[in-house]
């Protein structure tokens, strides 16, 4: 695939997110994950994480995101949360949900509460059938059980923010967000009394297990044609990788999520880890590849949703989701 001539020489600027992937261990293993998340990924150990958190302590950053996996399947995550907010940092966990179902996860929404931690929870979509076959057999209705306890603690009802995540099901572009966001608000309350603050919806990205569902229904060049041709040159501005910065379990550093999972290190950094990094020099050159397109069709994508408010005429819009999912 060729890569569009907006999608080079383009820079790092400030650095405004810390995003740390505390390791692949999770309690699921999605039909779309692109990190390859499972009960057999990897885990940051202690020593990783403290040297992490001490060079945290002398970055202006002041947002740190911690995903996974299921971050809370890492024993460390109690200490990553409470150090880092005691420098200040405003910290999210991007969650699963049903992690926070296991017995030995029990006590991180009280955690997360205490120390207001934002909370970014995957729901694929409001109805179970679609969630069930994308995430696995009762993850819709163990979510459902999770958001009401949420929501009970505050969370998306009471000042603490909680968003969810969409995805689509298949290969297609997320549909209009209003009322995407909409539904999602209307029929979790009126069937499960459950509130939440805001939706995130990203479009997938074609790595990891979803590239190798679509290499199986041989789908991947049709997908990467329809988001090449649906390429809006307003989403580069707002691209999350020019002053996003994503560390892995080992402490190497990327310039985003997809690149983690590609194990696509910064350019000039492949052998740095994150605290041997003198940021007062930091603006490295940003490294794309075909699977960036994902990330500026239509109204663009990132881990913290649309990069542009109005989607653009696309010549192939028929393959958007325009309504909003089945259940």
């Amino acid at each position: 695939m060729k890569q569009h001539a907006s999608l080079t020489k383009q820079q790092k600027q400030r650095i405004e997110i810390i995003q740390i992937n505390v390791g692949t261990r999770c309690n699921q293993r999605c039909a779309h994950c692109h990190i390859g998340g499972g009960p057999e990924g990897s885990m940051m150990d202690a020593g990783i994480s403290e040297k992490i958190i001490s060079a945290l302590a002398l970055l202006p950053a002041a947002r740190v995101e911690l995903t996974g996996g299921a971050p809370e399947l890492n024993p460390g995550l109690k200490n990553f949360i409470e150090k880092l907010s005691a420098q200040g940092k405003q910290v999210t966990v991007r969650t699963n949900l049903t992690s926070l179902a296991l017995p030995e996860c029990s006590s991180y929404p009280e955690l997360y509460k205490a120390y207001k931690v934002k909370l970014v929870a995957s729901l694929p979509c409001y109805g179970a059938q679609n969630v069930d076959r994308q995430r696995g057999e009762n993850v819709f209705q163990t979510s459902i059980e999770v958001l009401q306890r949420l929501n009970r603690l505050g969370y998306g009802t009471n000042g603490l923010e909680l968003d969810l995540v969409y995805n689509p099901l298949a290969e297609f572009l997320p549909p209009e967000h209003a009322p995407l966001e909409r539904a999602y608000k209307e029929t979790l309350h009126q069937r499960y009394g459950v509130a939440f603050n805001g939706l995130i919806a990203m479009a997938n990205v074609p790595i990891g297990r979803f590239k190798d569902a679509l290499d199986a229904e041989k789908k991947y060049g049709d997908y990467m044609s329809l988001l090449q041709q649906c390429f809006n040159p307003a989403t580069v501005g707002s691209l999350m990788c020019r002053t996003l910065l994503s560390v892995n379990y080992q402490g190497y550093v990327y310039d985003c999520d997809f690149n983690l999972a590609l194990d696509k290190k910064i350019k000039g950094y492949e052998h740095t880890r994150f605290w041997e990094i003198d940021f007062s020099c930091f603006a490295p050159e940003i490294t794309f590849g075909d699977h960036c397109s994902a990330c500026t069709a239509g109204c663009g994508s990132s881990c913290h949703g649309a990069l542009v408010a109005e989607q653009p005429a696309c010549p192939r819009c028929s393959t958007y989701e325009h309504s909003v999912p089945h259940l």
